[in-house]
Order: C-alpha cells, then sequence, then structure tokens
C-alpha cells in the first residue's frame, strides 16, 4: 500500500527527493477521494538572485531571452 501523505494548513504537501522545487505538474485524474498527478518537466533553469531597490524586484543576472522563448515554447507544447 502506497505511504500517505498529510497537508499543511496552507494545502501543500512535500513530495520524494527526485522531484525540485518549480517542478511542473499537471492534473491528471480527479475523484472525490483521490488526485492523480503527472510531472511534466523537470526545471533545468538555474534559480538567480533577486533583490528589491526602490520598491522594485529586480534580477542580479543577466537574462537570456532566446533561452526564456525556448523554455515558454517547450511548456507550452508539453501541454
Amino acid at each position: 500500500m502506497a505511504s500517505g501523505r498529510k497537508l499543511d494548513s496552507r494545502r501543500r504537501c512535500v513530495f520524494p527527493d527526485q522531484f525540485s522545487p518549480g517542478d511542473l505538474f499537471v492534473e491528471e485524474a480527479v475523484s472525490e477521494d483521490s488526485v492523480t498527478f503527472r510531472l511534466i518537466k523537470q526545471t533545468e533553469a538555474p534559480l538567480v538572485g533577486v533583490s528589491r531597490k526602490n520598491g522594485r524586484t529586480m534580477v542580479n543576472a543577466p537574462v537570456d531571452r532566446d533561452r526564456v522563448r525556448q523554455a515558454l515554447r517547450d511548456e507550452r507544447d508539453a501541454r
């Protein structure tokens, strides 16, 4: 029998170590007592630091527009 997981007060759950923050899941089946998720694609984008200046959020690294464009296209095509 599969092990159970309990949601916290914000309805979050901890997944196994093979998944990372930022991974994208889609609901495949929803019933009264269960929900099945499918992993779309594991995240490959590195996390960068951000800072706040004059009330604005600033990224502390250059952004590669082509890489962002390709990631968006890949995510859209995976649906």
